[in-house]
């Protein structure tokens, strides 16, 4: 697994299709927003990525990724207000 992190979201989309998408005329369009410390989505796109039905433990498996989601917002929170 890589160490890589990344300060802005890379979700994609459903519109994209990496399979006919000209790399070499257009930008990848990825979300952009700021992401979920230590994720490599921003918070909307961090639940849509492991939403219900993409896991094979499904409605536990999603009820885990809001719990971690509102413990990353909380922890950012207070990341921004001891900021600033």
């Amino acid at each position: 697994m890589s160490d890589v992190t990344f300060k802005e979201c890379q979700y994609l989309g459903p519109e994209f299709d990496v399979r006919t998408w000209d790399y070499f005329n257009k930008p990848t369009p990825y979300c952009g927003h700021k992401t979920v410390e230590g994720k490599s989505y921003c918070h909307e796109h961090y639940y849509v990525v492991y939403k219900k039905g993409s896991t094979v433990n499904g409605r536990r498996k999603e009820k885990e990724v809001e719990k971690e989601i509102a413990e990353l917002k909380r922890q950012q929170e207070i990341e921004e207000i001891e900021n600033e």
